[in-house]
């Protein structure tokens, strides 16, 4: 009888397995918007790390990329994206695959200093979160409007409009989602692209 119960136990946990990688296999993640790579574009603009130094995009070739445009005294959206992205990050198991990157729209102000305080209240162990600076403000505007087709322009004194919007990119380096700070497909999306990943790369 002991057996009997065991074996249905197991029967039991072996459907919940399947079902949960039958519901997991049906989330449905957008299509590219461009065929080609996006880091090509992105690695002819002159940015720089935290640590001041020169930012080469095509290293993120084969990562799945969460990217937001912020600025370190925005007291507005900018913390909502930050936190959407720690949670994002909190919620997914330590992978090489993934990279966040927030690229700041007020490099004046955000040196690579000032980067590195932010960097370090809103990182999270296990993952890398990437600080990037454009060589200006107008180089930082034209990046988030031209090439990923985001709102951003200055306002009056320290204020910048800018889109709430996190970018989810593919390991091939194409745009597959646009996602505000309070849309809760951002994890789901995510977790199966470097889920495909993973299996490209195998």
């Amino acid at each position: 009888m002991k057996r009997f119960f065991l074996l249905i136990g197991g029967m039991g946990v072996a459907g919940l397995v399947a079902g949960g990688w039958w519901w997991y296999d049906q989330v449905s993640v957008p299509p590219p918007r461009h065929s080609a790579s996006i880091w090509p574009i992105v690695a002819s603009y002159n940015l720089t790390d935290a640590e001041g130094n020169s930012v080469r995009s095509y290293h993120l070739q084969g990562k799945v990329v969460l990217l937001d445009f912020i600025y370190t005294r925005c007291a507005s959206v900018c913390p909502r994206l930050q936190s959407r992205l720690r949670q994002t990050l909190q919620a997914i198991p330590s992978s090489d695959r993934l990279v966040a990157v927030s690229i700041s729209l007020d490099p004046a102000h955000d040196t690579p200093a000032y980067l590195r305080v932010h960097a370090e209240s809103y990182k999270v162990p296990g993952h890398r979160w990437v600080f990037w600076r454009p060589i200006s403000q107008r180089v930082a505007i034209q990046l988030a409007t031209s090439v990923f087709g985001l709102l951003a322009a200055p306002l009056e004194g320290e204020e910048i409009l800018h889109s709430d919007a996190i970018i989810l990119i593919d390991c091939e380096g194409r745009i597959r989602g646009v996602y505000s700070s309070q849309d809760e497909r951002l994890l789901q999306h995510t977790q199966k692209l470097i889920r495909l990943c993973g299996a490209n790369a195998s």
